[in-house]
């Protein structure tokens, strides 16, 4: 961890002061993510595969082909046959300089024209544990990626990105110097991720939304909001404000959020009627699937199956699970397109990934 970045308020967000120190909580996390090529050898071994048996965990290697490639901004492994993949970000990404224009460093947008999307994301918080839990659920296979960033001026954090949104097709591989520019701006394209603070976000697709527009301030897109919160929010408050600093373009498909810290706290952020709506969780769960929460009265009436399947589970045990118990949830709502389940531990800093709908074999990142 740089020793001064934790204590360091970031140019364009100083008027709140939002980057606050988390040294209280370095005891939970175990390592910062390698700010260094040479620290890249050390997450071979925190990436591995688990194959679970009964009650026991076996660490097994996680693919024949991990072969690693070196850019000009990082490390490429290949870790999964799905296909998924890991990037290891040790330059720059500039999302400072973003987030004074809201200019994006290509002209790559999170757009399209799919409608049979499926998401699921829950929070729980019974217990002593503290989870984030999310489907992901897409029509088309692609390549995926586990990017893990540590900006100088933010948190540390790793994010998951579907490579469909930059028209890769999954049988091709993103390692040729032909595909390098697009994988340099993949930190700006994070579909769910936790950083070392223990903030997690998650985001579903959501039939409709419609955000604010205020013209002294800066707009940002629906995708670049999740690096906005990892990069900077210490906490769900933290994260809202940071949300209300900007205009949030919605593209296709409009998304709305769930995000949750390692405190037991969660928000479902939502735009409806281009106004911001915050839902606070009031039980030690809080659920998003893919239609607006806000005016639901109750969840029985909720119009998705996953939602109530997912509500009625974590209601039972009153927010109480293990993490095996947080995937067998995830397990219960994945649909045949499920292209990956992600269990996040907020007090540890670890993420736990499934890809396919293999809910026996899990790729494991050590926390921070």
């Amino acid at each position: 961890m740089k020793s001064n970045r934790l204590n360091r308020t970031h140019s364009v967000i100083s008027k709140t002061a939002m980057l606050k120190s988390v040294s209280s909580k370095s005891s939970v996390f175990q390592a910062t993510v390698g700010n260094h090529l040479h620290r890249f050898s050390m997450l071979l071994t925190v990436l591995c595969v688990f194959y679970l048996s009964g009650c026991t965990t076996e660490e097994t290697p996680t693919s024949s082909t991990n072969q690693t490639q070196e850019t000009s901004f990082g490390v490429v492994m290949q870790v999964d046959d799905y296909p998924l993949f890991t990037l290891n970000y040790t330059a720059d990404y500039h999302f400072d300089s973003y987030l004074q224009t809201g200019s994006m460093p290509v002209a790559t947008s999170f757009s399209t024209a799919a409608k049979n999307f499926a998401c699921t994301c829950f929070s729980a918080f019974g217990g002593e544990n503290r989870w984030l839990g999310r489907n992901y659920d897409w029509p088309e296979p692609s390549t995926y990626f586990l990017v893990f960033t540590d900006p100088p001026d933010g948190y540390a954090s790793v994010s998951t990105v579907d490579l469909t949104f930059f028209a890769y097709d999954h049988t091709e591989s993103p390692d040729y110097p032909v595909n390098q520019t697009t994988l340099r701006t993949l930190p700006f394209f994070p579909f769910d991720g936790i950083n070392e603070a223990g903030v997690a976000i998650g985001m579903n697709a959501v039939p409709e939304a419609r955000a604010p527009m205020q013209p002294d301030k800066v707009t940002i897109g629906e995708l670049q909001l999740i690096r906005l919160v990892l990069d900077y929010a210490a906490s769900t408050e933290e994260a809202v404000a940071l949300i209300k600093q900007y205009n949030i373009r919605m593209e296709e498909p409009p998304i709305h959020y769930l995000i949750a810290d390692s405190s037991g706290r969660s928000v479902i952020v939502e735009f409806n009627g281009g106004e911001m709506e915050i839902i606070e969780n009031t039980a030690p769960w809080q659920v998003t699937t893919n239609f607006v929460i806000s005016g639901l009265q109750n969840w029985q009436e909720a119009p998705c199956w996953r939602y109530t399947t997912t509500y009625q589970s974590l209601q039972e045990s009153e927010g109480v699970l293990q993490e095996n118990t947080a995937f067998y949830l995830l397990q219960k709502a994945s649909v045949p397109t499920t292209r990956w389940s992600t269990v996040f531990d907020l007090k540890s800093g670890h993420l736990k990934l499934a890809v396919g709908r293999n809910f026996e074999k899990k790729i494991s990142s050590a926390g921070f």
